[in-house]
């Protein structure tokens, strides 16, 4: 890695796509004055590889409508991606929900000449779009989906003319998809577009059987099958149909004509046929089979029961003892045992555990609140489904994406703002996974940066932030996340300073991630703006906590050989406690972590001296430094003599000649040194 011009090199070594072409500013440098010019390695958006059998359909069974240009559409994009004369290196698939873009992408990439093993998918974990952040590591092509995204910003746009000769100097290629209301670049931008038709859907499920299961063509256009698919249905209903007829297990037609309809005619005459009030219990057991798909039989009975209760029904007399075996209620409902002793509609009927679900909010919409209040009962802390808090909230995010199904979100944003304990680990859940979903993660996250920004926001929604951001959520997207939490750590309370250093000691302690929460909250430390520099503080201080054993530097020793991200980390370490000792509010918290880290035998001498020797370099006369070397009585045998030897350096240091300059003033970037 070469560094920005003037400050010298850092090697690091990255295990992301892009690192190969990031830039270091040296930590003695100006810092803040290249951070807006200059992406470091781990700053580049992190690329995901591709589905083997995702990339056979895109190379062996891809549709091209034809083309203005006579040729078809993704034909022209990628015969511009791969001419000798005049080759673009990166170009815009524009299209609609439905027409397939994905698979377009992949397929002009493929056809470009990229190998298989160097397409990737790219993570958005941004909060807006960067050109800085796209990576262009030699020979790779990277797709990037922005969907999502109805406007772009204008540096966006501008940017791309780096990224391009960027790209072109690697030899890499950037796809990027995009919905036609989205795509707005007017003049900022020279990007090739092509705008991409809607391909017949017929001919996207035969092309895709041929390739899955050739002998079963013919089951496109013989009855039940025949006419199932409209001509203008989305190429995604096309490739679902095709990919059930190529998994059915029998030559059961109208089995994969009710997957594919969501079980619509079989759920209309079952519960046409269960409409009398003395079938309530078994409609309440249907449902709760379709929540819980494999759970143990006492799991579900139990939680249909209390379903039975919600809905006004009276449990008879008798209890367990009470009504009809469990096998014929089984049979009434369409389910089977799966495992030892789990209860299961998919056995036999893949697909109807969804569809129940689906059925039931779409047909009764009063329900909809019973059902989410059901859920959240049976998976609260004592609750019989407690160990399916997972299933249950993936299941009703799948809800969420239908009519009405924004309902959900609003719901599990009550039961956190309420507080109660027994909504509050579902809503969390639900939230969670929603941030991550690709219909709803957009909208979500967004939501989620609303509420940390916002003075009025809850306690109880404070803490919910912190705890999704500490998930999956920072996993996933660990700078989306830790955005969020700097706003929740430049609020003026306590309790959610606390709830941050939780949930980034969390993130932090992924190894991969380190380096980036390290240096995020250092940047944070560093800032110009007084709020979010306190705020970086008192995070960074939450690292160094010694008892949280969650960030330690790695020794000295390995630091001067250059191995990296942990040569990284102790120089990120050394900016973040001098930014610390600066700040009036921390500089106290700042010398105790400071003492106890020179007091402690949990790190070595080599991982603990020269960081404090740097970190007080040039501040040897101060008040604040003085008396950390100095020490006090609770100070520990190993602190007193670790003291010691960093005082005698600092003091050698500074009666150097060549330490001083004609003015008695030291050469560094500290205050005056007196010895």
């Amino acid at each position: 890695m070469t560094g920005a011009e003037g400050t010298g090199t850092v090697p690091v070594q990255q295990q992301v796509e892009a690192s190969d072409h990031a830039r270091v500013t040296q930590v003695a440098g100006d810092y803040e004055e290249h951070h807006h010019r200059y992406v470091r390695g781990w700053e580049y958006l992190r690329s995901i590889s591709v589905d083997d059998g995702e990339l056979d359909l895109a190379e062996h069974a891809f549709i091209d409508p034809p083309g203005p240009h006579g040729s078809g559409q993704v034909a022209h994009a990628v015969s511009m991606l791969s001419r000798s004369f005049g080759r673009s290196h990166a170009v815009v698939l524009c299209g609609e929900a439905g027409t397939g873009r994905r698979t377009a992408a992949l397929h002009a990439l493929r056809k470009a000449g990229v190998s298989r093993k160097r397409i990737s998918w790219l993570v958005l974990d941004w909060d807006q779009p960067r050109t800085e952040q796209i990576p262009h590591t030699e020979g790779h092509g990277f797709i990037l989906d922005l969907t999502g995204y109805r406007v772009l910003p204008e540096d966006f746009y501008t940017g791309l003319a780096d990224y391009q000769k960027e790209a072109e100097a690697a030899e890499a290629v950037l796809v990027i998809l995009a919905d036609p209301s989205g795509w707005n670049p007017g003049t900022l931008a020279a990007v090739p577009t092509v705008r991409l038709a809607r391909p017949a859907a017929a001919q996207v499920a035969e092309a895709h059987l041929r390739h899955l299961a050739a002998g079963r063509v013919d089951w496109l256009t013989d009855d039940p099958l025949e006419g199932l698919l409209a001509q203008a249905a989305p190429a995604s209903d096309a490739a679902r149909l095709a990919r059930l007829i190529a998994q059915a297990k029998e030559d059961d037609r109208s089995a994969v004509k009710q997957q594919f309809t969501d079980w619509h005619e079989h759920l209309e005459g079952w519960f046409e046929e269960h409409s009398a009030p003395e079938d309530l219990n078994e409609r309440a057991l249907l449902v709760a089979a379709a929540l819980l798909d494999g759970v143990p039989a006492d799991v579900v009975l139990g939680a249909a029961d209390r379903l039975f209760s919600e809905v006004g029904g009276e449990l008879p007399r008798g209890g367990a003892l009470s009504g009809r075996d469990l096998d014929k209620r089984l049979e009434a409902v369409d389910a089977s045992y799966v495992g030892e002793e789990g209860i299961s509609l998919e056995k036999k009927q893949r697909g109807l555990s969804e569809a129940v679900l689906k059925h039931v909010w779409r047909q009764r919409p009063q329900l909809r609140p019973v059902l989410l209040d059901w859920a959240s009962q049976i998976s609260a802390p004592n609750g019989i489904a407690v160990r399916h808090l997972r299933r249950i909230a993936d299941c009703l995010v799948q809800l969420s994406l239908l009519p009405g199904g924004s309902t959900v979100r609003s719901v599990a944003s009550t039961w956190i703002k309420t507080g109660r304990e027994a909504h509050r680990q579902l809503a969390i859940e639900i939230l969670e996974t929603m941030a991550l979903h690709p219909v709803t993660g957009v909208a979500v996250r967004k939501q989620l940066y609303d509420w940390a920004h916002q003075k009025t926001t809850s306690k109880p929604l404070i803490a919910a932030v912190a705890a999704i951001c500490a998930g999956r959520l920072g996993q996933r997207y660990p700078r989306v996340a830790l955005t969020r939490l700097r706003l929740l750590a430049s609020r003026d309370d306590e309790q959610a300073r606390d709830a941050v250093a939780d949930a980034v000691r969390t993130l932090a302690s992924a190894p991969e991630q380190r380096v980036l929460v390290l240096s995020e909250v250092v940047d944070w430390a560093e800032s110009m703006d007084s709020t979010i520099q306190k705020a970086g503080a008192s995070t960074f201080l939450a690292l160094t906590d010694i008892g949280s054993e969650t960030l330690l530097p790695l020794p000295a020793a390995q630091e001067s050989a250059g191995e990296a991200p942990d040569a990284l980390a102790g120089q990120l370490f050394v900016r973040g406690w001098r930014a610390a000792l600066l700040e009036p509010a921390a500089a106290g918290v700042a010398h105790r972590h400071l003492a106890a880290w020179l007091d402690s035998s949990k790190l070595e001498d080599d991982q603990v001296l020269p960081m404090v020797a740097e970190v007080l370099r040039g501040y040897l006369g101060q008040a604040g430094p003085a008396d950390l070397l100095v020490g006090s009585s609770g100070s520990s045998d190993l602190g007193r003599a670790r003291r010691a030897k960093v005082l005698n350096q600092l003091i050698s240091e500074a009666a150097s000649p060549s330490s001083l300059n004609a003015a008695g003033q030291s050469d560094g970037d500290g205050a005056p040194v007196t010895a």
